[in-house]
């Protein structure tokens, strides 16, 4: 009954941000809203990576110290990406299921014959496995704590000069859990091809922010759940983008590279 409650509180919640008065509530608790993306050096390396953690973290604080009541209302998307998830997996096996019996008639078909049903099985181990941690301790921790994500917490989108943090746009800003922001940024390294210790990035992390050990869970599920590669193979079944199949092939073969293992084995 509980996780039921829960689950009922967070998917009835709405996005609607007033950007204005947010950014000039935010700018009077230290934090600048610039309106658009940083440039910065791309050759990132570990101590680069760390001191970006450690400013995540810090941020996350701030966050948590501001009160919004009275403004327009900040949306919440806590549980949603999960119980999206397991649309996907559903979805996905049905487009598996029918190349299997209906066609194959490409690479990318190929491919996905190849490693898809691996990768539906790892991406439902994944949800599993946050189910089975804990996951609603978390989120109970989220609500009551009113934690804040931005959505993209990288280089580009946050930074601090002297004692004031920056951010590029707040236009992602929700309610959500703070690991949230973490998975975010180690996806972004991922994609960059950026040789990184997920694991002593989800410890650095949970350490730094006084977090539970439901939360180094949470987190390696999170990396375990082949995201990139099951969006490359949704854009490809739908094919909205107009993309070449060796394009499709290309993403498909890149994500392979680094979702194609899970963190909890």
């Amino acid at each position: 009954m509980r996780e039921k409650n829960l689950l009922t509180a967070i998917l009835r919640e709405e996005i609607n941000i007033n950007a204005s008065s947010v950014n000039e509530y935010l700018n009077k608790n230290g934090i600048n809203i610039v309106g658009k993306y940083f440039s910065y050096d791309k050759n990132l390396d570990s101590k680069n990576i760390f001191s970006q953690i450690n400013l995540i973290v810090d941020f996350h604080k701030t966050l948590m110290g501001c009160r919004f009541e009275g403004l327009s209302r900040i949306g919440s998307t806590i549980g949603k990406e999960i119980e999206s998830y397991k649309v996907q997996i559903r979805r996905l096996q049905r487009n598996y299921d029918y190349i299997l019996n209906n066609c194959c008639q490409n690479n990318v078909d190929r491919l996905i014959l190849l490693e898809g049903n691996n990768m539906l099985k790892q991406g439902a181990e994944s949800i599993d496995y946050i189910y089975k941690h804990d996951y609603f301790s978390a989120i109970e921790r989220s609500m009551n704590r009113q934690e804040i994500c931005i959505g993209r917490v990288d280089h580009g989108n946050l930074r601090k000069n002297k004692e004031k943090f920056e951010i590029g746009t707040i236009k992602n800003m929700t309610y959500n859990l703070v690991e949230e922001d973490m998975y975010k940024y180690i996806k972004k390294l991922q994609r960059k091809r950026i040789n990184i210790d997920e694991e002593e990035l989800i410890n650095i992390f949970v350490h730094s922010s006084h977090l539970s050990f439901n939360s180094l869970e949470y987190l390696r599920g999170l990396c375990s759940y082949p995201r990139d590669f099951f969006r490359s193979w949704e854009r490809y079944r739908q094919n909205k983008k107009g993309k070449t199949n060796d394009e499709f092939l290309a993403e498909l073969k890149n994500s392979l590279n680094y979702e194609g293992k899970s963190f909890f084995k």
